[in-house]
């Protein structure tokens, strides 16, 4: 482009009037001296010249005039012009500083917290709710940053609790949920506090990130889950001595008998009663005969070493042992390490015969679980070895043979004494 002009408009329209006027000051002055009738052809030619130079240095003179007050005036609209638009965007920033404070004091009002990130991911904006829950996360000079960014500071901070330990495992697959969830994304945060964090993009791919903080809710249904758990153990263990019920004894049994049935592995069971029990509760009383119930339980605990093993309460002073895979040398062994347990335990019966300590009688059945026979048969075989040990004199252990697995209804058997 080329450079303005300096050059007065005016400048050659005032050149030719002021040769007009010269022409003319030098035609009077001819006619002054040459007054006395000389030739005056040249005079006229030089006055014509002179009022030719003035009329059109008039004509050129407004003209120019009429240019300038031209481009003056389209000057003054474009001035008039670019002020409105000045005001107009003064007005427009006026309004969009109203409505972002809006926007702003809208989202400071509200109980959740909420981020919101431009199309890149940065950081644009967040509110005093979101800064109060997110204790060291978010910070003034934060905006602007990307939130992969912004993450990783808080993960290297340690504000994250489930990415202590494996912080570029849980960064990675955190970038890889980013705005994907479909569920609310549950994070504890190192304040042990628990949030919600929700994120959706806009139409015009910007992300709104909301954050509830669910503390309450989580240690409400952590408090009930564990009352449940609670519960459901007090259901299946007998109260007095911690052992398995007879209910938990019950489940097991048919869950080992199914997979002993599908395996071909078999189940033993031990049937344990304990020797003229009934006879110390009514020397020592019941509170003694408690005791001795906890420590023949704990004795009997300690028979039992192998994966899938219980030992359960079955009745008032009757134990019985299930042990899933084992075979019949294994179920006697563990009978006779019950037996002896019991005697290390020395539990003083406060009688000098038949026993001075109190000594158990334990039936012994060992079977291969079959879907055609009732896990029931299990508990009858032994119910019977049981009852011939007693019969025999107790203090000894007996093994069902094969006529104990076929007994009839009015075979002799023990009844399990109901607890109290």
């Amino acid at each position: 482009m080329d450079a303005p002009s300096k050059t007065s408009p005016l400048l050659w329209p005032t050149v030719l009037a002021s040769a007009a006027l010269g022409c003319e000051a030098i035609a009077w002055a001819w006619v002054i001296r040459v007054s006395g009738g000389s030739d005056l052809t040249g005079l006229l030619w030089l006055a014509g010249a002179g009022l030719v130079a003035l009329v059109a240095s008039v004509v050129w003179m407004g003209w120019r005039l009429r240019r300038m007050r031209h481009t003056l005036r389209r000057a003054q609209t474009t001035a008039l012009k670019v002020t409105k638009h000045q005001h107009a965007m003064q007005r427009a920033e006026q309004e969009a500083a109203r409505a972002r404070q809006l926007l702003t004091t809208c989202l400071d009002v509200l109980d959740v917290g909420i981020e919101i990130y431009d199309e890149r991911d940065r950081l644009l904006m967040f509110n005093q709710r979101s800064s109060h829950m997110l204790t060291g996360f978010q910070r003034h000079d934060d905006i602007g940053k990307s939130f992969e960014t912004l993450v990783r500071a808080n993960v290297a901070r340690g504000l994250i609790s489930a990415a202590i330990g494996h912080e570029e495992e849980w960064v990675q697959q955190r970038l890889r949920q980013r705005g994907k969830h479909t569920a609310p994304l549950l994070q504890q945060i190192s304040s042990g506090q628990w949030i919600h964090t929700y994120e959706k993009y806009t139409t015009d791919g910007h992300l709104v990130c909301t954050h509830v903080d669910v503390t309450e809710q989580v240690l409400r249904e952590q408090d009930l889950e564990a009352s449940n758990h609670r519960l459901a153990r007090q259901s299946i263990t007998d109260e007095l001595t911690g052992l398995g019920n007879r209910r938990c004894f019950d489940q097991t049994l048919e869950t080992e008998w199914q997979r002993g049935a599908r395996m071909g592995t078999p189940v033993s069971l031990l049937m344990v009663d304990i020797d003229h029990f009934k006879r110390y509760n009514d020397r020592f009383g019941h509170p003694a005969g408690d005791e001795a119930l906890r420590r023949i339980a704990k004795a009997l605990g300690a028979c039992v070493r192998r994966a899938g093993e219980l030992v359960a309460r079955y009745g008032g002073e009757e134990f019985v042992l299930l042990l899933p895979g084992a075979n019949e040398a294994h179920a006697v062994v563990t009978a006779q390490q019950c037996m002896h347990s019991l005697q290390q335990e020395a539990i003083d019966r406060g009688e000098s015969a038949p026993a001075e300590f109190l000594t158990c009688s334990i039936g012994v059945a060992t079977v291969q679980p079959d879907a055609e026979r009732e896990a029931s048969a299990l508990i009858n075989a032994a119910d019977v070895a049981m009852y011939r040990a007693k019969t025999n004199g107790r203090a000894r252990f007996e093994v069902a043979d094969k006529a104990d697995w076929e007994i009839g209804d009015d075979t002799p058997r023990t009844r399990p004494t109901p607890l109290t």
